[in-house]
């Protein structure tokens, strides 16, 4: 009987887990919904070829992480598992067409700017966060034998990705001190999952302890840049 509710306890911790991974990728969408995702019916800007396969890599990592969240729920783990190698590629892509995206975007909007000026706006326009993003999917597939460690390093990399989401949810009601909400939000982001994790496990996990830290800093980062360079 102790084996089966051992098992039945085991079979159940991820699946908090796969209802982060649905929260997480509808904001997304809903976040993009107007600008990306639904544009062809709101009829709102054009998009850049740039813009567009960089919406479409997100749009993969996104669609991967509810699988792989979905996967181990199912108890697939061996089929999680051989997925991660595409991840990890996937990861790679991310990283690097995002910075190629902000590149672009810095280009375009500030022409001719020294290297100062450039570094302070690719912190505006979530440079460090998508650095971020690249850091703890490694720091994740060096854990990933460790299933406590990885899960929670994948879900704050997750969170590391919402910042350009948040701001065109908040768009949508305001103009006024986007910035200041979309640091808001994610700082409430994070905590509300490691609190909820930490309630749940009765301690906190180091990984969102580190993971958390992480995150919320990068984040002042770009409010402190995006204030000084609107």
């Amino acid at each position: 009987m102790a084996l089966s509710m051992d098992r039945e306890n085991r079979s159940s911790q991820p699946r908090p887990y796969l209802l982060a991974a649905v929260v997480l990728a509808a904001t997304i969408f809903v976040g993009f919904a107007r600008n990306y995702y639904l544009r062809t019916w709101l009829a709102t800007r054009v998009l850049s070829m740039t813009a567009y396969v960089h919406g479409m890599i997100m749009t993969c990592w996104v669609l991967l992480f509810l699988t792989q969240a979905l996967l181990v729920s199912k108890q697939r783990v061996d089929i999680h598992r051989r997925m991660g190698a595409a991840g990890g590629a996937l990861a790679i892509l991310v990283v690097a067409f995002g910075l190629y995206t902000i590149h672009a975007d810095v280009e375009r909007q500030y022409p001719g700017a020294g290297p100062k000026l450039q570094t302070e706006v690719f912190v505006a326009f979530d440079g460090v966060s998508l650095l971020l993003f690249g850091g703890l999917i490694a720091a994740a597939l060096i854990a990933r034998r460790q299933p406590q460690i990885h899960r929670r390093l994948m879900l704050m990399a997750m969170i590391s990705l919402l910042p350009p989401a948040f701001g065109r949810l908040v768009a949508y009601f305001t103009h006024q001190n986007v910035e200041a909400y979309v640091l808001g939000l994610m700082i409430a982001s994070t905590l509300a999952a490691a609190l909820i994790d930490a309630g749940h496990h009765r301690r906190l996990h180091s990984a969102f302890l580190f993971g958390g830290a992480a995150v919320i800093t990068a984040n002042v980062l770009t409010y402190i840049a995006q204030v000084d360079n609107p």
